[in-house]
């Protein structure tokens, strides 16, 4: 059975690169940006039934020019055969 994960990521940027690394994350596989403060925060999701996939997309973030920090604030995962309510999809 396959394990599907979900990481929500906070990640800090200088201003300057603000928009080149909202553009740089949104042509990554399963990486989508929620939100952006003025202040150079970014809300990001990754999403892949991966685990390497998503623990090395993560680490990657460190190596965009321009960002400071990147931490995971929220990881879930769960089985891909199995719907909210726990019926068998």
């Amino acid at each position: 059975m396959n394990k599907y994960n979900i990481c929500g990521v906070v990640i800090h940027a200088t201003q300057k690169k603000q928009q080149q690394i909202v553009d740089t994350l949104t042509h990554k596989q399963g990486v989508e940006v929620h939100a952006v403060t003025p202040e150079g925060r970014l809300v990001v999701t990754v999403e892949s039934d991966d685990n390497f996939y998503v623990a090395d997309t993560i680490s990657s973030f460190k190596d965009i020019d321009g960002v400071l920090t990147a931490s995971m604030i929220y990881q879930c995962s769960d089985d891909m055969t199995t719907t909210i309510e726990g019926v068998p999809a």
